[in-house]
């Protein structure tokens, strides 16, 4: 036997239900020309261009849509979409009645757009980082979705959080408990 507990590899196998620690850095994509001018952005609007890396060694992940295109190679992750505007999808703040916008500020369940509700991207991003199985994941993803994950990370109030284009935050954690660090 040798001297590294019995194990021929020098590592030692992981007793059964241990959790895997995770660290996940979310990136929102860049500015497009819709947020630029204060409407919802279309679906597949392109971001301006930037340039970056992400870390070596990392699972490199990203939102299906053409903004969230940034590095080659990157995994398409459907959980990682935009939260869905409906029929605001394109249009300006401006152009949205104050009584409907303020519903949708005012509660998270709601969805007077037609699309998808901010309590229904909380749950759709906790479903996201509960699958992570360790390792490291470096994710080109949206505004919202990044304060998504923030949100379930810290349980913080979603209309409390903000993140700007290329506004990154970093978790770490196991077992669903998150660390933030905001970068």
């Amino acid at each position: 036997m040798s001297g590294d507990g019995g194990h021929a590899t020098g590592r030692r196998s992981r007793p059964a239900g241990v959790v895997k620690a995770v660290r996940v850095t979310l990136t929102a994509h860049p500015l497009t020309a819709s947020q630029r001018d204060g409407a919802f952005p279309l679906v597949d609007e392109p971001a301006e261009p930037v340039s970056f890396g992400p870390p070596t060694g990392a699972r490199i992940v990203r939102g299906p849509e053409a903004r969230c295109d940034l590095l080659p190679g990157a995994e398409v992750v459907a959980a990682l979409r935009d939260l869905d505007m409906g029929a605001w999808t394109g249009r300006r703040l401006a152009e949205i009645a104050p009584g409907q916008l303020a519903a949708w500020v005012g509660d998270l369940a709601a969805a007077p757009h037609g699309g998808e509700s901010v309590d229904e991207l909380l749950a759709r991003t906790k479903g996201w980082l509960e699958g992570l199985d360790g390792g490291s994941v470096f994710a080109v993803t949206h505004p919202a979705v990044v304060r998504a994950a923030v949100c379930v990370a810290t349980g913080a109030d979603y209309r409390r959080v903000d993140v700007p284009p290329l506004g990154r935050a970093s978790l770490t954690g196991t077992g669903g408990r998150w660390n933030l660090r905001l970068q």
